[in-house]
């Protein structure tokens, strides 16, 4: 019978079309634009992408190294509360520390030669290109600081060397006084020490691993060692002074800094979460206190809550001439978190920039003021002026608790969420910028816990990290069959699949799981409910659907159970990807009606699409309206579901000064429809770290 359907399904498709022109809407869109996860909404102010490193100057100004920020500012400078500036020129591969004295600023980091050919944003060459390593000089009032035999175009590098693209060559670690510039070679077990004027290379001395650097009143050098194991300190001519700190058991030290008194401040990134002060002057040195709540933001009773005082993951602390304390958080998978406290321990103010590379989506059932990212949660206020009607209250990721999170380990897969109500649980549906490994993760309080994984075969991260006990090959299932939210052997089970690359995948509001191959048809895993342990159970026998023709390239597929309808998309003969753009998600979307039953098609809509200039990435569905997202310009186009029409469309908005930047993975847009009859439509940002939000009133006047 099903294959009966198909047959005719494929006349349907050949001998109906019903085109629905791209064309201009009855009159123009009313909606306001927002945005969630950055502090600030765009143009010369934006937050970070991460803050691994920190240097607190005398005057409270913050010097904040990040490793990627799409916007350029890998080193940003901030003061009371607000954006100070940035280091020109670093948007030229990678860094991870950054270090002060009274007459410069030092970022360490890498870049590649003049000479080679330009990178895409964000991707590294690994083969022929080459770069340099080492450190990079600039004025205190944020100019090159160029010298005789610096490295680039601004010569102002010191290059330790010259060798492929390799991250692992980038120091951790630098640290300044008037006269020195200390520099954690890291790769190579050593620390180099620089004239900081001539930038000659004065000496060198062995450290194991060394990483974050620091130097006290006296000239003496703070290491952290053996990567994050322990901190030993050194002269200045690299006499071991101090083989361990006495930290607390399970410490894992991420930074360091000092405060007004002069006590050495540890950033502990281990389970505790805290920043301890240790008396130096004492010998040896004394553990004097503990600042903030131990545990972070993973303590109990409510694990993942935001907090002034529930820091996680701790990369810098610092006082300035006043007293005023500061501390830098990278939360767990990336993103950046800056506070300031009065001497009192007041908090004065808080700088947040959570997101990249993620899109934000609304549970329904809180008519949107609930709203998830990959691993952030928000309290949001559709009806507030855009910037302040969002809060953020928990970041549901706990690498204590959870160490096989996929999150931790692959955050490029992770990172498009889609809330789900199943079996009357609220779960977490999440791919990424590629196919092949879908997560979905059952809430439990303020976290979300994994709970079932689909993988199109055995994964490995970059780190060498891979799901303990997973298959050897083939696809498979895992459930936490335990309940334990770690992966395990026995817990897994095989099943088939889309072979090759794919698109297409996704998770309807019943808990269907789809998938479709580019050229060899559609997946479909029934939901079997929640085992004792409130995981999603599914039967790892798919149903499949031969290739649907108009299609000769299936991208993308959205089932509305409810109303047994699909939403397909993809290129056609009569409209191919002419320029061979990647991960799109095709130039027509064809709604088929019934289609459990008899498929019927209902309309057919030809999506912009101008070779290299214009192509849609991405495609939500909420109420009676299509939105497809333009990867390059980011501009939201609008349908009808009901006869396939277009409506208008949106772009970004004078709230965040007009600006986004690439919509860069299949799942940037996710939509809502309210009980107003309102819209709120939710896209990927990554140019300057939010996720925008779109308040769109209703356009088709349909409101229930």
């Amino acid at each position: 019978m099903r294959n009966a359907i198909l047959i005719a399904l494929s006349a349907l498709v050949v001998g109906q079309s019903a085109r629905a022109e791209d064309r201009p809407g009855a009159g123009p869109l009313r909606y306001t634009t927002s945005w969630v996860g950055n502090t600030f909404g765009g143009g010369p102010s934006w937050v970070q992408n991460a803050a691994e490193s920190m240097q607190v100057l005398p005057d409270g100004t913050l010097v904040v190294g990040s490793f990627w920020d799409e916007g350029g500012r890998e080193v940003g400078l901030y003061k009371n509360g607000e954006i100070a500036g940035q280091l020109p020129d670093t948007h030229m591969r990678a860094g991870f520390a950054v270090a002060a004295n009274d007459r410069y600023f030092f970022y360490a980091h890498t870049c590649g030669l003049e000479n080679q050919p330009e990178a895409k944003a964000g991707e590294a060459q690994r083969e022929k290109p080459i770069c340099y390593f080492g450190v990079s000089r600039y004025t205190r009032d944020g100019k090159h600081a160029p010298f005789p035999g610096g490295k680039t175009r601004f010569r102002n590098m010191v290059a330790f060397r010259e060798a492929p693209d390799n991250h692992a060559l980038i120091p951790r670690g630098v640290a300044a006084t008037a006269r020195a510039l200390f520099v954690a070679d890291t790769a190579f077990d050593r620390i180099q020490v620089i004239d900081a004027e001539t930038m000659k290379i004065l000496r060198e001395f062995p450290a194991p691993r060394p990483g974050r650097l620091a130097t006290d009143a006296g000239g003496n050098l703070w290491v952290i060692c053996e990567g994050g194991k322990r901190v030993a300190s050194y002269s200045a001519d690299g006499r071991l002074r101090l083989e361990a700190l006495p930290l607390p058991a399970g410490s894992a030290p991420s930074g360091l800094g000092f405060d007004h008194e002069g006590r050495l401040l540890v950033c502990d990134n281990g389970p505790q979460q805290q920043i301890h002060a240790f008396d130096i002057k004492q010998s040896p040195p004394r553990l004097v206190e503990s600042l903030g709540e131990e545990g972070g933001m993973f303590a109990g009773p409510e694990p993942g809550k935001a907090g002034p005082w529930r820091f996680a993951g701790p990369t810098g602390a610092g006082c300035d001439a006043a007293g005023n304390l500061y501390v830098s958080c990278n939360v767990p998978r990336g993103g950046t978190v800056l506070r300031a406290f009065s001497p009192r321990r007041q908090l004065l103010w808080e700088l947040l920039g959570l997101e990249f590379v993620d899109v934000a989506d609304a549970d329904p059932a809180s008519d949107g003021r609930d709203v998830f990212t990959a691993d952030d949660r928000y309290r949001f206020d559709p009806d507030a002026p855009p910037g302040k009607n969002w809060r953020w209250e928990a970041h549901t990721l706990d690498p204590h608790r959870y160490p096989h999170d996929l999150r931790l380990h692959f955050p490029g897969l992770q990172c498009g969420t889609s809330v789900r109500t199943l079996g009357g649980e609220r779960f977490l549906c999440q791919r990424g910028m590629w196919q092949g490994v879908l997560g979905i993760y059952r809430i439990d309080g303020d976290l979300a816990v994994p709970a079932t994984v689909l993988s199109s075969g055995p994964i490995k991260a970059d780190d060498g990290w891979s799901p303990p006990g997973q298959p050897a090959a083939g696809r498979w299932f895992w459930r936490d069959a335990d309940g334990d939210g770690r992966m395990a052997a026995g817990e897994y089970v095989p099943t088939t699949g889309p072979d090759g690359e794919y698109w297409a995948s996704n998770v309807d509001s019943r808990g269907d799981i789809w998938q479709a191959g580019r050229e060899s048809g559609i997946w479909r895993w029934r939901f079997r409910g929640l085992d004792s342990h409130h995981n999603p159970q599914y039967d790892p026998r798919p149903e499949h659907s031969p290739m649907p023709s108009p299609f000769t390239d299936l991208l993308r597929t959205e089932y509305i159970p409810e109303t047994d309808t699909m939403y397909l998309s993809g290129q056609t003969k009569d409209r191919p990807i002419s320029n061979g753009e990647w991960g799109t998600a095709g130039t027509v979307i064809v709604r088929y009606d019934d289609w459990s039953k008899s498929p019927k098609l209902r309309y057919r809509i030809d999506l912009p699409y101008v070779g290299e200039k214009r192509f849609i990435v991405s495609i939500a569905y909420a109420g009676d309206l299509a939105f497809a997202v333009d990867c390059k310009s980011a501009e939201v186009f609008v349908y009808n579901l009901r006869d396939g029409s277009a409506v208008g469309s949106m772009k970004p908005g004078p709230e965040v000064h007009g600006e986004s930047g690439w919509v860069d993975f299949r799942d940037g847009i996710r939509a809502i429809r309210r009980r107003d009859g309102s819209y709120l439509v939710f896209v990927e940002e990554d140019y300057k770290g939010k996720s925008l939000v779109y308040r769109l009133e209703d356009p088709l006047g349909t409101a229930r």
